[in-house]
């Protein structure tokens, strides 16, 4: 007994002892630096600077499976990533096209398959100019659409694959600038010349001709003086007076499109949502704003994102939308919120009849620009708190059961939107692999493959040359982005495979030389690699033209590298479970598998004829009692596995842009992270 309280004793000293260390990491990590955003640091991959995430799993057995999309902009690397459940890296799309500002990043369909979908250009203060991007499975871009007419390149707050389009059209918003006599209205506040507007347009683009098939700009049908933001009165109005900075009166951010082809659009700088007729464009109903049709009830809202369709019918609409309350200069609340509003087309009223907010202490977040509310199977939500770079998740109650912060406000790393989906990525990169040594005894592996969600373990060999019989040493479960590996034994050459869930391999990686430190590195090393660098200090500088002789040794041409040989041969789709060739079929083990399966059959039809004639005697009365237990727990244990307990968890979630449908079951989640 006395041993079982000491262990216990020190389980607990040991939780107190590592929280404390959180805790202090945490503090540590936030003194840094309030200016920055830290970044994930990987040997196998140092031209990565993914940012981390401060991860709170607040009820993990109600996280629904996927992972989290996002593009961070301000930070060391901007771009698309994906990430786990768990706050692990899975891509960086800065280290496949180089850190360039994206937005939005999702699952989309085209073609009739998963595809990655995103807005990729240069960022400026409210607005973005560049076009949308398609990849596919393997990280390619397929296709890159641009905003067509007569006018500006595409922007960054919609670029959409367009509903019911069979993935043939995109939705995307354009900024244009244009002149505008802004003296007509005294509330304006300019005089004495030509003005500058910018004229909020949105596009459907057939993707592969480039063809507009319908285009509407804001200034045909809502005039600016209906706008909640005057020229020279925010950070993103614009002040009206020169071509560089238009006064952005309407700021259209989000656009949708339903079965009947008519379109649902929100403008920022209006406070309203707009249904729009799919044929000549005129504004069917508006909610919110000051000429508003359909008039609010129980909740009001202003500077609003990400506005969706849920369902519609003749009477009623009920959509979703991220509410931000609040324009960081005007606010109609205290909090930022998600919600689900019904619109009563009969009474000309609508409802608020649900609302979820940020797992904050004081209650939420207030968040003056971005944001994006995504429903979720389970119909929860995953909300994105926009310029605070936050994520959530909750459930239909409003219970938050995930939330993420991947930059403190201060640092003005910002999010656009962010989404969860499922998703398989099957790079066309090899893995990464670097391989240290600090004194030919021990040996340490360090593996990564940007972008795969397939690999479950790492394969890992050795050899003395480059291209020498490699020798299988291990395998070891995959551990977040990159997986490490150790051994007690040292070689010059090694490579790694890439194991999916059935132990198949899906690639091997580079072929890695180990690296060695030389006698005046070593003492700045330990088994896992060794101390960042330090410049000689200004007295001890050795000039450009002394002459140093090195030991050949350390020369880079003479690692021994075989140029056509940087990689291993793909293996066969037939492998064991630690990456082997299966011996090919035989005639003799063709003969051989046939006899066991006429002896397998003779047994099976003896068994079942001995059955028959006991079970006529009788003589199996006995266990019908046993029989039927069985037969009742089996049944229970099917219904706790595929029924309702086990499948909203563990199912295939097929997705659609901005939500999710059910699908088949799997036996194991192809989203990550809970299985």
């Amino acid at each position: 007994m006395s041993f079982f309280l000491s262990h216990r004793s020190s389980i607990w000293a040991g939780r107190i002892w590592g929280l404390l260390l959180l805790i202090l990491a945490r503090s540590a990590r936030a003194d840094l630096d309030n200016e920055t955003s830290p970044t994930h640091q990987f040997r196998s991959r140092p031209d990565l600077h993914a940012p981390i995430i401060d991860f709170e799993i607040l009820r993990p057995e109600l996280v629904t499976p996927g992972y989290v999309f996002l593009a961070p902009y301000r930070n060391l690397d901007p771009g698309p990533y994906i990430y786990d459940n768990w706050g692990n890296l899975v891509w960086s799309g800065a280290g496949e096209s180089g850190p360039k500002t994206a937005h939005a990043p999702r699952v989309c369909t085209y073609r009739g398959t998963d595809h990655l979908c995103f807005f990729e250009g240069e960022q400026h203060q409210g607005f973005a100019r560049g076009h949308g991007v398609i990849m596919d499975r393997n990280y390619r871009v397929v296709k890159t659409v641009d905003s067509s007419g007569a006018g500006a390149s595409a922007d960054m707050h919609e670029f959409k694959m367009t509903p019911y389009s069979n993935g043939t059209t995109v939705l995307m918003t354009v900024y244009q600038p244009r002149q505008y006599d802004l003296t007509i209205n005294p509330r304006f506040n300019v005089e004495r010349g030509m003005g500058w507007i910018v004229e909020g347009v949105f596009q459907e683009v057939e993707i592969e001709t480039g063809k507009v098939l319908f285009e509407w700009r804001s200034l045909d049908h809502v005039d600016p003086s209906l706008s909640w933001t005057m020229p020279g009165t925010t950070d993103t109005s614009g002040d009206g007076l020169h071509e560089e900075s238009p006064w952005d009166y309407f700021h259209v951010n989000s656009i949708d499109k339903n079965i009947e082809g008519d379109y649902l659009i929100s403008a920022r700088h209006v406070s309203a949502i707009y249904k729009l007729s799919g044929e000549d464009g005129h504004i069917m109903w508006q909610m919110g704003g000051n000429a508003a049709t359909i008039h609010t009830t129980n909740f009001v809202f202003s500077y609003q994102h990400h506005a969706r369709w849920i369902s519609e019918n003749a009477t009623h609409t009920v959509l979703s939308f991220y509410d931000n309350g609040s324009n960081n200069f005007n606010h109609t609340g205290d909090f930022s919120h998600g919600w689900i509003i019904e619109v009563d087309h009969i009474a000309g009223t609508a409802a608020k009849v649900q609302e979820w907010t940020a797992p904050e202490p004081e209650g939420g977040l207030l968040s003056g620009s971005q944001g994006s509310m995504q429903m979720l199977p389970n119909g929860g939500c995953h909300i994105g708190w926009g310029e605070h770079a936050y994520f959530s998740e909750h459930t239909a109650d409003g219970s938050a059961v995930m939330y993420g912060k991947l930059a403190d406000r201060a640092s003005n790393v910002m999010i656009y939107r962010s989404n969860k989906y499922n998703w398989t990525g099957t790079p066309e990169t090899k893995p990464a692999l670097w391989t240290f040594s600090k004194d030919g005894q021990k040996m340490a592996f360090f593996v990564s493959w940007n972008g795969a969600t397939e690999v479950q373990s790492w394969n890992f060999y050795t050899a003395d040359t480059a291209v020498g019989n490699y020798t299988y040493l291990g395998n070891t479960k995959k551990n977040g982005f990159e997986t490490d590996f150790h051994i007690d034994m040292a070689k010059a050459w090694s490579f790694a495979e890439a194991l999916d869930v059935y132990g198949r391999v899906l690639a091997s990686s580079v072929i890695a030389r180990t690296f060695r430190p030389s006698k005046y590195l070593a003492p700045f090393c330990d088994d896992w690699g060794c101390e960042k660098a330090e410049r000689v200090p200004e007295e001890n500088l050795v000039p450009y033209e002394a002459e140093v002789a090195l030991n050949p040794d350390y020369l880079s041409p003479n690692r021994g590298f075989d140029t056509t040989n940087y990689y291993m041969e793909e293996p066969s789709n037939e492998t064991t479970a630690y990456g082997q060739n299966l011996p090919p079929t035989s005639e003799h083990n063709s003969a051989h598998d046939v006899f066991l399966v006429g002896l397998g059959a003779t047994i099976g039809f003896v068994i079942m004829t001995a059955g028959l004639i006991l079970h006529s005697h009788g003589a199996l009365k006995s266990l019908e009692p046993i029989a039927e237990g069985v037969s009742r727990r089996t049944g229970e244990m099917t219904k706790t596995v595929f029924g309702s307990r086990a499948l909203g968890r563990y199912s295939r979630v097929h997705q659609k842009e901005d939500g999710f449908v059910s699908g088949t079951s799997s036996s194991r989640s192809s989203g990550g992270g809970l299985a």
